[in-house]
């Protein structure tokens, strides 16, 4: 099979393609030829050695974590699924034609999205669901900011927030307002014309994508014994945000995304339903994962950047 590994650490162009044997799977496991992969920013991360989990990685390695694709083989354990069976979830070693997987990590697609749309979501998806859900605990009436609100988690974390009830202001670049807009954010922000202390205050929580100076204003942004989610691992227990939040009374956490099969067959019934809707920026061959990285580096797209395996 053709498969994706990094040799050693460093920029997109480390990325080289290679044929390797299948994965073996084990009596509990089951074998998913690949039908698309999502890139997520934490594979970029980890590529080029930026990541924790780098610095106990052994290479060379095949990265990837979100897969879709059809059930080739079953171990003889597995029980509730089977051969052709149309799944998707979270796995390692991803960027290949097959991955093996413990059933535990994936659950049936729908019908009525892509596999490319399903290969974009697991990830991004429950890392969205739970910040909205289980750490700021958004409950309907309130007032949420959710930075870089047309990325792969924010525009999740978007539809997740509407569908709570919640009142949702939302950062992005000019060009993707109205793609903001379409997702439901109440007061959308151009982020490089307009700084977002000057049109949100007192707010109930902020979902926080960036780190650093943008943490610094989202919590001076933020009422007393408000929340606030940041998701860069890098910026954990950053002194001067500590200090700000400790300041002003916000609960201010640091997620790290906890695996719950029952949170990602939620979010199939969503899909499954049309009330979220996961927007596949750009679908790309496997020989362009070095553009897909350089393009998820840029922080600029909209959605999700899929890699298709034919």
């Amino acid at each position: 099979m053709k498969a994706v590994i990094i040799k050693e650490f460093g920029p997109a162009s480390a990325l080289e393609i290679v044929d390797m044997e299948k994965p073996q799977i084990t009596d509990d496991e089951v074998l998913i030829r690949v039908k698309a992969i999502g890139i997520n920013p934490v594979d970029t991360k980890i590529r080029s050695g930026a990541h924790i989990s780098s610095k106990t990685l052994p290479l060379p390695v095949v990265l990837g974590k979100d897969v879709s694709g059809i059930i080739e083989m079953t171990g003889k354990n597995v029980h509730h699924f089977k051969a052709g069976d149309a799944v998707f979830g979270l796995a390692t070693q991803t960027y290949a034609e097959y991955v093996a997987v413990s059933p535990e990590f994936i659950v049936k697609k729908p019908e009525n999205i892509s596999f490319e749309e399903a290969s974009a979501v697991s990830l991004a998806g429950l890392t969205a669901y739970q910040a909205v859900h289980e750490h700021l605990k958004i409950v309907s009436g309130e007032h949420i900011l959710i930075q870089s609100a047309a990325g792969g988690v924010g525009h999740l974390a978007v539809q997740f927030a509407k569908i709570a009830g919640a009142f949702v202001s939302g950062t992005s670049s000019g060009k993707n307002i109205d793609f903001i807009k379409s997702l439901g954010v109440d007061q959308p922000i151009d982020y490089k014309n307009e700084r977002f202390e000057e049109r949100v205050s007192d707010l109930d929580a902020v979902l926080d994508t960036m780190g650093h100076e943008i943490l610094y204003r989202s919590i001076n942004c933020t009422k007393p014994g408000g929340r606030v989610v940041c998701l860069p691992s890098s910026t954990k227990d950053d002194p001067k945000a500590v200090e700000y939040a400790q300041e002003r009374n916000i609960n201010l956490m640091w997620m790290m995304l906890s695996f719950k099969r029952e949170h990602l067959q939620v979010i199939a019934e969503l899909l499954k339903d049309g009330r979220l809707k996961v927007h596949v920026d750009k679908i790309l061959p496997m020989e362009k994962i070095v553009q897909a990285h350089e393009e998820i580096e840029t922080h600029g797209t909209q959605g999700k950047i899929v890699i298709q395996i034919p």
